[in-house]
């Protein structure tokens, strides 16, 4: 049970020492988790095909070193796309990233013979609206290294 003491007219905890030194040291350690160096760069840029921006694209950056978050983005009717790492449009955290895009045509309803879960009103991925070696990073061909002054890539896809 913890004590109040009073020292010149303000109450302060009794805990021991031990106790007192062990949360503000949980704390700092906390602070390091979550992967990442902490810092984020505004990273917004655009995506065509044959000269036209990609509307609807989900846009990934994925560590290459493997280590750290990835960061996504979803492209506007224009092709231009905003990342977020933690949270939407925060930012990417600086380094050398591999990217993909998966781009779509708009749903569609089930072709005869072509099975899904079978609920009523089920719709189906629309077709590729880009060639589907961008929706991987290892086959996109596809880097960027976030770093300041370099914030805006612009990802020309092409067949």
């Amino acid at each position: 049970h913890t004590r109040l003491r009073t020292v010149t007219g303000v109450q302060t905890c009794a805990l021991p020492i031990s106790i007192r030194l062990i949360f503000p040291l949980i704390s700092l350690l906390m602070v390091g988790c979550g992967g990442g160096s902490g810092t984020m760069l505004p990273v917004n840029g655009q995506v065509t095909y044959k000269g036209k921006g990609v509307p609807n694209a989900n846009v990934s950056f994925t560590p290459q070193a493997g280590a750290g978050l990835a960061a996504t983005g979803l492209s506007d009717s224009s092709g231009n796309f905003t990342l977020g790492t933690r949270s939407s449009n925060d930012g990417a955290a600086p380094g050398n990233y591999r990217v993909s895009v998966i781009a779509r045509g708009p749903d569609r309803p089930p072709r005869p013979g072509e099975t899904g879960s079978g609920m009523p009103g089920e719709m189906m991925p629309g077709e590729p609206s880009i060639p589907t070696k961008y929706f991987q990073p290892e086959t996109s061909g596809l880097t960027f290294e976030v770093k300041r002054g370099n914030t805006h890539p612009k990802l020309e896809l092409k067949d």
